[in-house]
Formats: structure tokens, C-alpha cells, sequence
């Protein structure tokens, strides 16, 4: 999944009990957040795009569908080879090593999990544990989701994406200039990535809502103002 930028003072700050009028509006947010689609949430993935000023309006709806359905057929492959194993079981089948590692980021963002070539899958637990202690604190503890397993699952999908060159997120392509008919310099997308790999994590972890929501919830659990931020911009990109 992809790092949250924050400020350093929100990245290094230790947990804190958020006020009653934050846990209200974290709760409102998140119930119309869970309202939205999987291609609700698409149309934000193409608004983080770098190159979305290139894309043309009438082939957006063909980007959200394909890379969804790559990222499900993607996943039901997995659940066909495998069954009903776990997710962390899968990985290691893959031949994925998977790393854990406790510390909060030094640094000016937050990572959840990240794939790194060839076959490494590395997960912040303690990250992770502070946005498990913001639902907690939510009362929210009936969540359906486990998060470790979702961010592991999108990566899961990031390390097939470069394993199989022919997949659809490898090979949609966007022009970006050419010089008359003698060459066209075309660009891959980001966003059929994220689509996927999100498409992908719903599909072999069978939940009811788009994962997506967890960007919010990760943002939310270290900075309000910026969940609040997030949350604008997610729902102006569905509009």
C-alpha cells in the first residue's frame, strides 16, 4: 500500500485518545465512506494518478472495469491453487518472504507494507496496531477487516504484477506526445495498479467493503486534519 505522507510532528507523536467531537466526525466520515463502490474508489486512484491529465474522460470507465476484474481474476486464481489457506500461507507458497518490523518511521511518511523486488513483502506492525487502536477506540471493534491481512494481500497482488508482464495493469498504456505518425511515447498508468491490487485483496479476503476505506482509517489514526483532508478529496473525486 502506498506511504501516507504526514507532518513530522504526526509521525512522531505517541498514541493519543482523540476528542468527542474528532471521534464523531471519524465515524460519520467512515460510515460514507463505506457507502462508496470499488469503482467510487477507482475514480480516486485515477485522481492520484501523476499522468490523469493525459487520460481521455471516455476510456476511464475501461480502465476502472478492466483493472478491477484483472485484480479479481487474479485473486481467484490464488483461491482456486490454494484454497482456504491463509493469506500469510499463500505468500510463502508464492515463494514471497515476508518481514515485520516494529519500528514507527522516522521519517516525514508512514508506511503499512510495501513490496520490494524480487519476492519481499515488509509490514509495519506497530503502524498497523495504531489504526487497530483507533477503531478500539471508536468502538468499532466489529470491524470486517483484518488489517495486516489486507495490506499483506495488496502487496501480494504487486509482487504477481511483476511476475506476469502480460497483466492488463503491465500493459494499458496511455499516449502522452508523439511526433506526427513516426513515434508515440506512451506512459503505463499507476492507478490500474492500485485498482487491482484493492480489487485483488476484496476478492481473496471475500469482505463486503472496498479496502480502500483503509487509507482513511491509516491517515486518521495519526493526523485527524489530514484524514479530514483525505476524506474531501476522496469524496470530490466520485462527484
Amino acid at each position: 500500500m502506498k506511504k501516507i505522507f504526514l507532518s513530522k510532528e504526526s509521525v512522531s507523536k505517541e498514541e493519543k485518545n482523540i476528542n468527542l467531537d474528532e471521534r464523531k466526525m471519524i465515524r460519520a466520515q467512515l460510515e460514507k465512506l463505506m457507502a462508496l463502490s470499488s469503482r467510487d474508489f477507482a475514480h480516486y486512484q485515477i485522481s492520484l494518478d501523476p499522468i490523469k491529465g493525459k487520460i481521455p474522460k471516455d476510456e476511464k470507465v475501461e480502465i476502472i472495469e478492466n483493472s478491477i476484474l484483472c485484480g479479481k481474476e487474479e485473486a481467484k486464481k490464488l483461491r482456486n491453487q490454494f484454497g482456504d489457506l491463509e493469506v500469510s500461507e499463500i505468500a510463502k507458497n508464492l515463494g514471497i518472504i515476508i518481514e515485520h518490523n516494529a519500528k514507527q518511521s522516522a521519517l516525514d511518511f508512514v508506511y503499512f507494507g510495501f513490496f520490494e523486488t524480487p519476492n519481499n513483502i515488509f509490514i509495519f506492525d506497530s503502524n498497523i496496531k495504531q489504526a487497530e487502536a483507533l477503531l478500539e477506540e471508536l468502538n468499532m471493534n466489529d470491524f470486517p477487516v483484518d488489517f495486516k491481512d489486507v495490506v499483506l494481500a495488496h502487496e501480494i497482488f504487486h509482487f504477481i504484477e511483476e511476475e506476469n508482464k502480460s497483466l492488463y495493469t503491465n500493459t494499458r498504456k496511455i499516449k502522452l506526445w508523439s511526433l506526427g505518425k513516426i513515434y508515440t511515447h506512451k506512459s503505463k498508468l499507476r492507478c490500474t495498479g492500485e485498482i487491482a491490487a484493492m480489487s485483488f485483496a476484496r476478492t481473496l479476503l471475500n469482505l463486503n467493503l472496498n479496502p480502500s476505506i483503509l487509507d482513511y482509517i491509516f491517515v486518521a489514526a495519526f493526523d485527524f486534519e489530514k484524514a479530514d483532508e483525505l476524506f474531501r478529496r476522496i469524496i470530490k473525486s466520485t462527484i
